[in-house]
């Protein structure tokens, strides 16, 4: 008799896509954050300033804002926090660091959760006889690996 899938198809599908994502995600939010950071709070052009004429606010350095440009940055990083895709690969991190937590070995527990996600990204490529995890069984590593999917299901509330 078979085993009944723990997560519905539906909702596997999109965690192993969100799992497919993260490098992307990570990018993204580094790029994001350095562009805040190294980005001025000083505007030196004027819109309505036109090339007959042109406004004294072109050559003085001013902001669009409220002045404060600590508190906008920080504003806009928190900002980035709150963006869904942000969420989602906070979900990764966290189920992350989850996996293989009754393992003693270190060393074990880190090749098992990038074994996993390489396993999420391509399980043809990237089957379990080629991932080399002495100590773990296969069915130990689906069980695994499904423990992993359904924390980002259920971080992200769509479990």
């Amino acid at each position: 008799m078979s085993r009944k899938p723990v997560l519905p198809y539906d909702v596997r599908q999109e965690c192993l896509w969100i799992v497919r994502g993260y490098e992307r995600r990570v990018k993204a939010y580094h790029e994001a954050r350095r562009e805040i950071i190294d980005g001025t709070a000083c505007n030196f052009t004027d819109t309505k300033a036109t090339k007959d004429k042109p406004s004294i606010r072109s050559f003085m350095p001013h902001s669009g804002g409220d002045g404060r440009p600590a508190e906008s940055k920080m504003e806009q990083l928190a900002a980035i926090e709150d963006w869904p895709e942000t969420q989602r690969m906070r979900a990764v991190e966290q189920a992350k660091l989850h996996i293989g937590l009754d393992i003693q070995n270190d060393e074990l527990r880190q090749r098992l959760a990038e074994g996993i996600l390489l396993n999420c990204e391509s399980h043809k490529r990237y089957p379990y006889m080629l991932l080399n995890l002495p100590g773990v069984s296969e069915h130990g590593f689906k069980r695994r690996k499904e423990k992993f999917l359904i924390e980002i299901a259920e971080f992200l509330g769509i479990l």
